[in-house]
C-alpha cells in the first residue's frame, strides 16, 4: 500500500487564514510607510534644489532663480509646486528662462529640472512672510534671496501627505530665511496644509 504525502484540506485552510491575517495587518502599515518615505523624499528634493540655486548664484556670481514649473521650461504662477520646478540662471531678473543649457557667461540658462510628483495625495505649496503664495525665489550673487524689485524674500514650503478623504496624515515644512538658510521643520504652527 502506498502512502500519500501532502497537505490536508484543514492544513491548507489554516495556512490561508494565517496569511490573510498577516496581509490585513501588513498592507495598511506598508501604505503608511510608503507615504512617509514619499514625504521625506519630496522634502529632500526641494531642499536640494534650493541649495543648488543658492550655491550656483554664489559660484557664478549671478542671479539664480527657482520657480514652480509644470513644463520644465517656463515659470508658473499657480502657487502649487507639486507639478515641478526649475532652477536657472536669471541674469536680468525677469524670471524668463531660456531653456538652454549653460554655454556662455552672463546668459540665462537652465541648471536643473524637477518633474512633478505623481502621488495625487501629496501637496507642495509655499507662502511668504505676508502669507502670499510663493511662485519663485531668486538668489543674488551673495546667496541672499531677493525679489526682482530688490526686496528681501523668505518663506515656508508646506509638503503635506493626505489620505483618501483629504485629511492630512503627515507634513513637513521647508523654511527659507532672509539670509538664505534652508531648514526643515515638523512644527505644525508654520505649515499650511489643506
Amino acid at each position: 500500500m502506498k502512502k500519500f504525502s501532502g497537505f490536508t484540506l484543514i492544513e491548507l485552510m489554516i495556512t490561508l487564514f494565517i496569511v490573510g491575517i498577516l496581509l490585513a495587518v501588513g498592507v495598511p502599515s506598508m501604505k503608511t510607510f510608503m507615504q512617509s518615505n514619499q514625504l521625506v523624499a519630496s522634502t529632500n528634493e526641494l531642499i536640494s534644489a534650493l541649495h543648488v540655486a543658492r550655491s550656483e548664484a554664489i559660484k557664478l556670481n549671478a542671479r539664480v532663480s527657482i520657480c514652480e514649473s509644470s513644463d520644465g521650461k517656463t515659470c508658473d504662477t499657480t502657487g502649487s509646486w507639486k507639478e515641478g520646478w526649475i532652477v536657472f540662471v536669471d541674469t536680468n531678473g525677469d524670471l524668463a528662462n531660456t531653456g538652454a543649457p549653460c554655454a556662455a557667461p552672463n546668459t540665462d540658462c537652465l541648471l536643473r529640472i524637477h518633474d512633478g510628483f505623481t502621488d495625487n495625495q501629496l501637496t507642495v505649496a509655499g507662502v511668504d512672510a505676508n502669507a502670499a503664495a510663493i511662485n519663485s525665489f531668486t538668489f543674488t550673487s551673495r546667496g541672499l534671496p531677493k525679489a526682482v524689485n530688490g526686496a528681501p524674500q523668505s518663506g515656508v514650503f508646506s509638503i503635506c501627505s493626505l489620505d483618501s478623504g483629504g485629511n492630512t496624515i503627515g507634513s513637513r515644512a521647508v523654511v527659507l530665511s532672509l539670509f538664505g538658510r534652508v531648514r526643515v521643520s515638523d512644527n505644525p504652527a508654520v505649515m499650511s496644509c489643506p
